[in-house]
């Protein structure tokens, strides 16, 4: 079996809300997490993130979590992909999964942080494409910790 060196990450950015948000960065700190985690060789990645209203992220959120509310991320990776890949075996092309973000609830949490709606976008960005990627921080301990370096690590990194 002969190794593919591959040819790109692709980000595909999705707005289904009237809200205004900055596009290139949310698809910059995608790119960064998953060049990092994945590799710069590997590529023929594809993402997409959606940006959302309220009403659209509390149904997902209540069907898939079973959490009746509005969040600021969910993450859904194509059903197999991490398995598929846990050896480092990639295909010519392969869908990752989808990042969905309510715009409006990171607008939210941003102003009761006192962060600006970049910092707060940023960090849903890094946060989601990280479950993307299989890290969870839902059951505490080592897992969170993980996660949550790899956020710092991600946030504090020079784009």
């Amino acid at each position: 079996m002969t190794t593919r060196v591959l040819e790109m990450i692709n980000v595909e950015i999705a707005n289904g809300t009237r809200k205004d948000f900055n596009s290139r960065l949310a698809k910059t700190y995608a790119l960064k997490v998953l060049e990092g985690e994945l590799g710069r060789g590997a590529k023929d990645i594809e993402v997409s993130v959606a940006f959302v209203g309220p009403s659209k992220i509390r149904e997902l959120n209540k069907k898939w979590r079973k959490t009746d509310c509005v969040t600021d991320v969910l993450s859904f990776t194509e059903e197999d992909f991490l398995k598929r890949h846990s050896g480092g075996n990639l295909l010519e092309h392969e869908f990752l999964g989808e990042i969905i973000i309510c715009p409006a609830q990171v607008a939210k949490d941003a102003k009761e942080l006192q962060k600006t709606l970049n910092q707060e976008l940023s960090w849903v960005v890094v946060h989601g494409a990280l479950h993307l990627l299989g890290y969870d921080h839902e059951h505490g301990g080592k897992d969170a910790l993980t996660m949550r370096k790899k956020e710092e690590f991600y946030l504090g990194s020079k784009i």
